[in-house]
């Protein structure tokens, strides 16, 4: 008959004394088991502890119906060559359940992303709605579902710029359902952003800047606040230039006012005006120019885009980069002035780095003061100019 192994404390002579020896039928590794305490008292505690387990398990396996017992075989099976515990199978398994159940569907939380950006400018939703409908297949989908495997072949097909616009995207409408519980991991984060050369910003030319300055003075007068702010004052041409107002020009003092909710970033910055866009907007009040509310009267986006493309070719651009007009006036400025930390405060950045990766080109000096110095064409007479209105 097999002698039953008896647990008891046993005096050693380690520097921890008192050894208990655990046999496998009660260890929980299935081997046996050597453990060391520094008191008879701990040892003991430790033996009390472990034949309480071992009567809890035995009424746990009373409750074991065949059934069960077949089944946690069965999983024991196929958990073989695997290092993950069945617990810890289970527990996952929950885990993806409860995500599932607290999920939505892909369109509803981008839907809900574009109700929370409803204030961004035009063009910026535009694209969203246009990323939001371009792959239906992902619509009905849980976002908890959704892994980079799954996005991952749609976005093989893109080109280098159009794959981190459409990542860029995706992470930020998945990050929306994080914080709202959704999903538990952003998919975005296993893929890989392209990476792409670097090029040298593009700007406009003096020449380019005069004739697209003289073509709306003569012929689309409404578009000539647009574009002396755009190239002179650097004011972004998407989303902030639209809501300026006239009553954000101060001629006297030579500044522009953008307020934070003019502002991409909510901040309020102050920006010096040239002598020569002072005198553009002269030439523009002189012509009889409005000065009352916003700087392209009741022009709606898709009327400014036309307006900018007739004067773009006028002024022979054969090719127009978004933001040619800011990179025109940050080079220009910087050349003229050298002042990289004020450039950045009124360029509404926060770090003159990212200031100089996105926005400078190299421009000379001699270059600087001619482009400083393009003023609108001499009038005959004079008539006399009225504040703006506030």
């Amino acid at each position: 008959m097999a002698r039953h192994a008896k647990l008891k404390p046993r005096k050693t002579n380690r520097p921890t004394p008192w050894e208990i020896s655990i046999p496998p039928h009660m260890s929980a590794t299935g081997r046996r088991e050597r453990r060391y305490f520094e008191t008879q008292e701990k040892a003991e505690e430790e033996i009390y502890s472990i034949r309480n387990r071992r009567m809890s398990f035995g009424e746990t396996l009373e409750q074991l119906t065949p059934g069960r017992a077949a089944e946690a075989v069965k999983a024991f099976e196929l958990l073989a060559g695997h290092s993950a515990t069945l617990l810890d199978v289970v527990t996952e398994w929950l885990e993806i359940h409860k995500d599932r159940n607290s999920s939505v569907p892909f369109l509803d939380l981008f839907n809900e992303f574009l109700a929370v950006k409803h204030d961004r400018n035009h063009e910026y939703l535009r694209e969203l709605r246009i990323t939001r409908d371009r792959w239906p297949e992902l619509h009905s989908m849980l976002v908890s579902d959704i892994t980079h495997r799954t996005l991952s072949p749609i976005i093989s097909k893109l080109s280098a710029g159009a794959r981190n616009t459409i990542l860029r995207y995706w992470r930020a409408v998945f990050n929306l359902g994080i914080k709202r519980g959704f999903l538990a991991e952003n998919p975005v984060n296993g893929l890989d952003f392209a990476r792409r050369k670097r090029t040298e910003v593009e700007t406009l030319t003096n020449a380019q800047v005069k004739a697209m300055l003289e073509h709306a003075l003569a012929k689309d007068l409404p578009l000539l606040p647009y574009v002396v702010l755009g190239c002179f004052a650097g004011i972004r041409p998407d989303g902030e230039l639209q809501k300026v107002e006239w009553r954000d020009i101060d001629l006297t003092g030579k500044v522009v006012t953008i307020r934070p909710e003019v502002s991409k970033t909510n901040r309020r910055r102050f920006i010096d005006l040239g002598d020569n866009a002072k005198s553009w907007l002269e030439a523009y009040q002189f012509k009889g120019g409005q000065t009352g509310g916003r700087i392209i009267g009741e022009m709606t986006e898709d009327e400014i885009k036309k307006h900018r493309r007739i004067n773009w070719k006028a002024a022979g651009v054969e090719r127009w980069s978004r933001s040619a007009m800011r990179h025109t006036f940050c080079s220009n400025w910087l050349a003229k002035f050298k002042d990289v930390n004020k450039l950045t405060l009124m360029s509404g950045h926060d770090s003159p780095d990212t200031l100089w990766r996105h926005y400078f080109k190299g421009t000379t000096e001699l270059d600087a003061e001619q482009f400083w110095a393009i003023r609108p064409p001499k009038r005959k007479g004079a008539r006399k100019i009225v504040p703006f209105a506030a």
